[in-house]
């Protein structure tokens, strides 16, 4: 229990950066743990804080609300929520959004303990763990809002944490990783950090390299295009080779990478937070979501994909979405694209909330739509064993997404990335390969094969079409959108923090 209430503590002055007269330098001492106990502890934190992203509400929201993948229609009474999911999907938000401010807490809630780790004189394999953790929380700060809070190891918790731009915070993530990559295990566990873990976090590094580079003077982001050096493209493409030469192999069965069993059916998962019947995050939400309230598991009739990602898909790719062993022959639900009527395991038809029969349609708005409207997506099957606790674990990174980085990094360099996509067509049992594949075709096979994984809004802006106008959103968004604006509350307890352009 000490170790929670520790990191409970060390959480709070993180975020909030309250002027407590305690000093904590003594914290071992003082709770009783020795250093390797609260080391052991704080990286279990920081692990454990990867569960909050399966909370659909929070970070994964900004990651895919803001995209042509994902939105939240207003249905009467039901999902209005003060008119904050339309806010996201209009590019019309500010520094009181609940969901920037939530996003904001959960990657800090796991970039501090990962730091602080380092603080208590870690082995060397601990400080590696250590560090793999901290770029990767660093990584998903920098990204979202263009600056990072950031305390050196050992620092005086008294003192405000600095800011760190993105343009010196990618150096800093890419860096540090480097320095104890030889450390981290070789091993293929996908819930540990490894070697490999390690090298997928480097290529999506590099590869989103330039776009963080691309900065005005005064934290504006630049649209591009932006310029890919050369020696970070092959950078990534070394890295993603480690892996496709490693111990996984692409999913036979797309769908098993997400199913109750996917780590211990799986073959592709790189990395995950790991959850069990007994303990775990929330990822019940990715179905619970986007289900109608009378489905088998009954949910709550929100998020709708846009057309502009359905019309992506063949009618012939499997990804597209069908029946699943242990989902359709309980509830009668498929998996991927619910579109058109539903039926129930015996074929008889779900009713609306009327009573008549319930058909998904392709069309919605986010002010007004009935609750038929809009196309549903099951990406994580529901666990029947235990729908309230799940198995599922949270895909972070997988082998997929590897081979499309290097696909990309090879386009960027001038190259024909025709064979790492079409290898991955070809597992997925899509016929037509590439030939002199273009950009244009990378970014749409980064979303027929990562659609509802919390990847568009980093793709699309490295590809130049997050401000784009989409299904229910006029407009082309002025670039400032690119980054969130610090959350109010943390600008109002740390004043190194500064307002983002445009905010």
């Amino acid at each position: 229990m000490k170790k929670y209430i520790t990191f409970a503590i060390c959480t709070l002055l993180i975020i909030s950066c309250t002027d407590l007269e305690e000093n904590l330098d003594g914290l071992s001492d003082e709770s009783g743990l020795s250093n390797q106990e609260i080391v052991t502890g704080q990286i279990s934190a920081a692990y454990n804080q990867l569960r909050s992203f399966q909370d659909t509400d929070m970070q994964y929201s900004l990651f895919e609300h803001s995209t042509d993948e994902m939105a939240g229609p207003t249905r009467g009474a039901d999902w209005d929520d003060g008119g904050i999911w339309r806010a996201l999907h209009l590019h019309q938000w500010n520094s009181s959004h609940p969901r920037i401010i939530g996003a904001w807490n959960q990657i800090y809630g796991g970039f501090f303990p990962a730091v602080d780790a380092l603080s208590y004189n870690p082995t060397t394999a601990q400080k590696a763990v250590a560090t793999f953790f901290s770029s990767l929380y660093m990584f998903y700060a920098l990204d979202l809002w263009g600056q990072v809070q950031y305390r050196e190891p050992g620092s005086n918790y008294l003192e405000d944490p600095v800011v760190l731009k993105r343009i010196d915070a990618i150096d800093l993530a890419i860096s540090q990783l480097e320095a104890v990559y030889d450390n981290l295990p070789n091993s293929s566990q996908n819930n540990k950090a490894t070697q490999y873990t390690g090298a997928a976090l480097l290529a999506k590094l590099y590869l989103n390299k330039a776009v963080y580079k691309a900065t005005d003077a005064d934290g504006t982001p630049q649209v591009g295009p932006f310029t890919f050096d050369a020696t970070d493209m092959q950078k990534v493409i070394e890295h993603c080779d480690y892996i496709i030469n490693g111990p996984f192999s692409l999913q036979i069965n797309y769908f098993d990478s997400f199913g109750p069993k996917n780590t211990e059916l799986g073959t592709e998962n790189i990395f995950v937070s790991e959850n069990s019947h007994s303990s775990g995050g929330e990822i019940r939400r990715f179905s619970l979501a986007t289900l109608h309230y009378n489905h088998n598991p009954s949910g709550w009739n929100g998020f709708v994909a846009l057309t502009d990602l359905y019309d992506k898909f063949d009618s012939s790719d499997p990804r597209i979405g069908g029946s699943y062993e242990g989902l359709t022959d309980i509830s009668g639900l498929t998996t991927g694209f619910l579109v058109g009527p539903q039926l129930d395991q015996n074929n008889d038809p779900i009713p609306d909330r009327q009573g008549d029969p319930l058909s998904y349609t392709t069309n919605f708005t986010l002010a007004n739509s009935t609750e038929e409207k809009g196309i549903r997506v099951i990406k994580y099957s529901p666990d029947y064993e235990e729908l309230d606790r799940p198995a599922n674990d949270l895909v972070i990174f997988r082998l997929a997404d590897v081979y499309l980085m290097k696909a990309e990094a090879m386009a960027r360099m001038g190259g024909d990335p025709s064979a790492p996509l079409t290898t991955l067509r070809t597992a997925r049992g899509v016929e037509t390969a590439y030939t002199g594949a273009s950009l244009e075709d990378i970014l749409d096979e980064r979303a027929r094969e990562l659609y509802w994984e919390g990847w568009r809004r980093n793709d699309q802006i490295r590809f130049g079409t997050f401000l784009n106008p989409v299904q229910e959103k006029p407009e082309t968004s002025d670039r400032t959108k690119m980054i969130f604006p610090i959350p109010a509350t943390a600008l109002s307890t740390n004043p190194n923090l500064t307002q983002n352009p445009g905010y």
